[in-house]
C-alpha cells in the first residue's frame, strides 16, 4: 500500500516532469525529504524521466545512486533505461553500456526500451560497432528491434561512415515489412553523405567513391517519394552534402530548387545552404557559390564558420581575392579605416614597420562562433598567394598578422621563439606569409631593440619534393652568394609553379624573392629540415634597409 501523501507527490511531480518543471520536481524530493514521506521507485523514475529528457546527466546519476540506497526501494527496468536514456543525451556511451551490464547483473532482463537506448548512447558516440553488437545481443535474447531501434542503429552507422551496414539494416527492415519513417530514411542518406565526405578527405577506406555514394543518396531520396514518404530538410540536406563530397553542383542546385518549391517542412536552412555552396565550391563554380552564400544571409540566416569557409574555398578557387578579403573582415567583425600601407611590391621599410603593434591595425571584435580558423586563414591567404598586384601582397601580410593576434598560427604557447620557427605543418601559401611575418617581426625587435641580432632558423622538415642531388651535396656547394638569383627575368614566387618544390626550397626562394635586398640563407649541414639565416647576414640586410 502506497502511502496518500506519496502518491499525491508522485502525481505532482510526474506533471512537473512532462511539463520539464525539472527544478520543481528536484524541489518536491527534497520536500518529501523534510516532511519525512518516503519515496518510492515511481517518485524516481518520474524525475529520471525528467532529467534524461533534458539532458540533465549529472542529476540522474544521482539519482540513480540515491534510489539504489533508499530502504526499501529496488530500481526496476524503468530506472535503469531512463538513466540510460540520459546517458545517450549526454553522449555518455560508456556509462550506458555499463548501466546496461548492470542491470543484467542485477538479474533484470533488458526490454526493446532498455536496448534502443544503449544503440542511441552508442550512435551519439560514434561506436557503431558496439551498437551493432548490441543490437545482435537483443536479437539472441529473443528481443525484436522496433522502427525505433533500426533508426538509431542506421545513425550509429552513419556516424561511423558505415553505408552499406545502414542500407543493410534498411533492407532488413523493408523485408519485415516495417514502416520506415522520414527520420530513419534522412539517417540512411546522412550515413551515405558522411561516407562519402570521408572518402573525399581520404581519412577513412569506405568502400564506393563519392559518386558512387552520392548516386545511391539521391535514390533513396527517390524512394522515399514512391514509398510516400516526403523528405524534410534533413532528407534533402543529407542528400545535398552527398552531391557536395561528389562535386555534383548541378544536383544540389536541382536538389534545392525542389525544396524551395515545398512547403516549411523543406525550408532550406543553414545546413542545407552550406552543402550547396561546398558542392559549387568543389566543382570551381564560385560564382554559384558566392550567389547561394548571400541568398542564404538575405533569407535571414546566419551564417556560420563552416558557411564561411565553404564559401572561401570556393573564393580561393576563383582567385577572388577583393571578397575573401572583405569575408575575412566580416568573420572578425570589424573593420575601422587603416592607414594606407606601401605600395612597393618589395617589403621596404616603411612597410615592414607596420603591423600588430601599429595603428594602423584595428582590434578585431570577433564573435567566436564566427571567428576565423586555420581552414579559413589557409584558404584566404591561398587566395592572395594565386593573385598578382602589390595590393595582394600587402593583404597577405595584413590577414597573417591578424591571425596571429588571434592565436590562429603561431600561437604565443607553442615551442616557436623569435628567432626560430617551425613551418613545417604550413600549406606553401602560409608558408609564404609565415616567412614574411617572421622576417618583418625579428626585424622590427631588432630596430627597436627589443632584442640583439641572432641566427634566423625556419624549420621546415625534409619533405618529398627535395632536389634530385642529395641535401648535404647541395649544401657542401652552397654558400650564401650560390643561394642569389640568376637574374631579374624570374617572375615572382607567387606566379610560378610550386610542382614539386619542397617547403625548404621554397622558404628559401621567397626569402631571396620578396625582400629588398634579397635576404640569403644556407641549409646546415646536420639540419638538413632548416633554412638557416646567419646573425651575420640578418645585420648586413638590415644595415641594406637603412
Amino acid at each position: 500500500e502506497i502511502p496518500q501523501s506519496t502518491r499525491i507527490y508522485n502525481i505532482i511531480i510526474s506533471a512537473c516532469a512532462k511539463a520539464r518543471e525539472v527544478g520543481q520536481a528536484m524541489a518536491l524530493l527534497q520536500k518529501m525529504r523534510t516532511l519525512n514521506i518516503k519515496p518510492d521507485v515511481v517518485t524516481f523514475n518520474a524525475l529520471l524521466s525528467a532529467c534524461a529528457s533534458a539532458g540533465r546527466w549529472k542529476d540522474s546519476m544521482s539519482l540513480l545512486q540515491q534510489c539504489q540506497r533508499e530502504p526499501g526501494v529496488d530500481p526496476d527496468i524503468i530506472t535503469y533505461t531512463n538513466a540510460i536514456r540520459a546517458c545517450a543525451r549526454a553522449r555518455k556511451y560508456k556509462d550506458a553500456v555499463e548501466l546496461l551490464q548492470v542491470l543484467q547483473d542485477l538479474g533484470l532482463e533488458p526490454d526493446v526500451y532498455a536496448y534502443t537506448a544503449a544503440i542511441d548512447a552508442c550512435a551519439k558516440g560514434k561506436m557503431w560497432r558496439k551498437a551493432l553488437d548490441i543490437l545482435d545481443e537483443m536479437r539472441t535474447h529473443g528481443v525484436q528491434p522496433t522502427e525505433v531501434t533500426y533508426s538509431v542503429a542506421i545513425t550509429a552507422c552513419g556516424n561511423g561512415g558505415q553505408w552499406e551496414r545502414a542500407l543493410e539494416l534498411l533492407n532488413q527492415m523493408r523485408m519485415k515489412g516495417m514502416s520506415i519513417n522520414v527520420i530513419t530514411y534522412s539517417s540512411t542518406i546522412s550515413a551515405l553523405a558522411k561516407a562519402a565526405r570521408r572518402n573525399m578527405k581520404g581519412t577513412a577506406s569506405v568502400g564506393g567513391s563519392a559518386e558512387e555514394l552520392s548516386s545511391k543518396a539521391l535514390d533513396l531520396l527517390e524512394q522515399m517519394k514512391k514509398d510516400g514518404v516526403e523528405p524534410d530538410t534533413y532528407s534533402y540536406s543529407g542528400a545535398i552534402n552527398a552531391c557536395a563530397s561528389a562535386g555534383r553542383w548541378e544536383d544540389a542546385l536541382d536538389l534545392m530548387a525542389q525544396m524551395k518549391k515545398g512547403g516549411p517542412k523543406t525550408r532550406p536552412n543553414r545546413i542545407t545552404y552550406t552543402g550547396a555552396i561546398s558542392a559549387c565550391s568543389r566543382a570551381g563554380e564560385w560564382e554559384h557559390a558566392l550567389r547561394l552564400f548571400d541568398e542564404m544571409r538575405n533569407n535571414g540566416l546566419q551564417a556560420d564558420r563552416i558557411s564561411y569557409n565553404a564559401v572561401v574555398s570556393a573564393l580561393r578557387i576563383g582567385m577572388q581575392s577583393d571578397r575573401a578579403y572583405e569575408i575575412w573582415g566580416e568573420m572578425l567583425g570589424r573593420r575601422k579605416e587603416r592607414q594606407p600601407s606601401s605600395d612597393l611590391t618589395k617589403v621596404d621599410g616603411s612597410n615592414a614597420k607596420a603591423g600588430p603593434n601599429s595603428k594602423a591595425y584595428a582590434t578585431a571584435t570577433a564573435d567566436p562562433k564566427l571567428s576565423p580558423d586555420i581552414i579559413t586563414l589557409t584558404d584566404v591567404i591561398a587566395t592572395f598567394d594565386r593573385s598578382e598586384g602589390n595590393k595582394n601582397r600587402e593583404r597577405m601580410d595584413e590577414v597573417f598578422d591578424e591571425a596571429v593576434e588571434l592565436g590562429i598560427i603561431l600561437p604565443k604557447d607553442s615551442l616557436d621563439s623569435l628567432w626560430e620557427v617551425d613551418l613545417s605543418g604550413m600549406s606553401i601559401p602560409v608558408a609564404h606569409a609565415a616567412c614574411r611575418h617572421i622576417v618583418q617581426r625579428a626585424r622590427r625587435a631588432v630596430e627597436s631593440g627589443e632584442s640583439p641580432c641572432e641566427d634566423l632558423m625556419f624549420i621546415t622538415g625534409v619533405g618529398v619534393g627535395q632536389h634530385e642531388q642529395p641535401a648535404h651535396k647541395a649544401q657542401a656547394q652552397g654558400s650564401e652568394d650560390s643561394n642569389k638569383k640568376d637574374g631579374d627575368s624570374q617572375p615572382p614566387p607567387w606566379q610560378r609553379r610550386r610542382g614539386n618544390t619542397a617547403l625548404r626550397e621554397y622558404a628559401r626562394q621567397v626569402l631571396r624573392d620578396d625582400f629588398d635586398p634579397p635576404l640569403y640563407s644556407t641549409l646546415p649541414q646536420f639540419a638538413e629540415g632548416t633554412v638557416y639565416v646567419s646573425a651575420t647576414t640578418f645585420q648586413k640586410w638590415l644595415d641594406g634597409q637603412k
